[in-house]
């Protein structure tokens, strides 16, 4: 089934003395079942097209549908009442508020979703790890601690899909082996997972690499 798909994305950026074309005609999709690696040098467009897909920003061209429904022709606030429900984030400037506990971090997520049934939240942190973490200052965490309780906020309202920024830039070889782990295992739960990365650990783990460079793809390829 596919969930997510962009339309020939187009993203300009101006400054005062010049126009920066970050996406140029950029066309993907995801399915569910599947995970999909989007690699490529620094300034190729990645973050920004990641930013389209999740109506973090919006295309200057082209369009996004999630699960058969067009979000860029949403206003703002139904895109993001749609990205808190149905769509996982993990940026890597981290998607934890610093002054809350782990704990507190799932249970604003699921409100800004609005569910209000917390019981899943002890569940989240046992299999991310972390149920001994519950109670503890975001700012407190490792690297991997920061990582794999985002990852509890980003799937706590039980998203189609996980859009993911580098999530094992800043972390060791352990920390990233259980990452990809937790990825593996809501692949076999049908979730659908693209990951911006620049490690091929993590594209090894992919069933679908794609490959940009000045905005555009390309290369596409199955593993």
């Amino acid at each position: 089934m596919k969930v997510l798909e962009a339309f020939d994305l187009y993203r300009f950026y101006h400054t005062e003395n010049e126009e920066t074309l970050a996406l140029r005609g950029m066309s993907l999709e995801v399915h569910a079942g599947e995970i999909v690696a989007v690699m490529g040098p620094s300034g190729s467009g990645k973050s920004t097209l990641l930013a389209c897909l999740a109506g973090l920003d919006m295309p200057d061209g082209g369009h996004v549908e999630l699960m058969g429904k067009r979000i860029t022709r949403l206003a703002e606030k139904e895109r993001s009442a749609v990205r808190a429900a149905q769509i996982g984030i993990l940026l890597q400037s981290g998607n934890l508020f610093s002054h809350l506990t782990v704990a507190d971090n799932i249970r604003l997520q699921m409100k800004l979703a609005g569910k209000t049934d917390f019981s899943k939240v002890s569940e989240l942190l046992q299999i991310v790890g972390l149920a001994d973490r519950a109670d503890a200052n975001s700012s407190g965490l490792s690297g991997g601690e920061a990582v794999r309780a985002g990852l509890a906020v980003a799937l706590s309202t039980d998203p189609p899909i996980l859009l993911a920024d580098e999530p094992t830039g800043e972390v060791d070889a352990e920390a990233e082996r259980q990452i990809l782990r937790l990825f593996d295992d809501r692949r076999k739960q049908g979730g659908a997972i693209l990951v911006v990365t620049h490690s091929e650990v993590v594209a090894g783990y992919a069933d679908r690499v794609i490959s940009m460079q000045d905005g555009r793809m390309l290369d596409e390829s199955s593993r």
